[in-house]
């Protein structure tokens, strides 16, 4: 003990030594190791949440391709339904102006049949009448 007399260590630093083991122990006992445990639990679980994220992220990246080409063949059904629509209402259309021609032709044809008949009927009644009206014109310029 001589030396650490002459090195100017006292028994108080012994004492200090003692009591910075004890707290030492305690610590790593009672705060260290449980807060060890902790940080590795928490890492753990952090390590599972990365993957369960992953995880989420593959399935939303999958259903979101799903859903597009849910979404494109039911654009495509629509398509055809909307072709198929278009497609009848023209053949509709078109039956429907060939009709109306037809009735308008057939019109215009008994039309004209009934005026050319009229006209041949005046063209007869004119000439009966002609002779009638020169015979009525001569006999007023002649006087009688």
């Amino acid at each position: 003990m001589d030396i650490f007399g002459q090195l100017g260590i006292n028994t108080t630093a012994g004492i200090q030594f003692v009591f910075f083991a004890i707290a030492l122990l305690f610590l790593t006992k009672f705060v260290f190791t449980p807060y060890a445990h902790a940080l590795e639990e928490r890492q753990n679980k952090t390590k599972g949440g990365e993957d369960l994220a992953a995880e989420y992220q593959a399935k939303s990246v999958e259903l979101q391709s799903e859903y597009e080409s849910k979404i494109r063949a039911l654009n495509l059904e629509i398509k055809n339904i909307v072709d198929a629509s278009k497609s009848e209402a023209n053949k509709q259309y078109e039956t429907a102006v060939a009709k109306s021609r037809s009735e308008a032709e057939q019109l215009v044809s008994s039309n004209r049949t009934k005026i050319v008949a009229a006209v041949e009927t005046a063209s007869k009644e004119l000439k009966s009448q002609t002779q009638a009206v020169a015979l009525a014109i001569t006999s007023k310029l002649l006087g009688k």
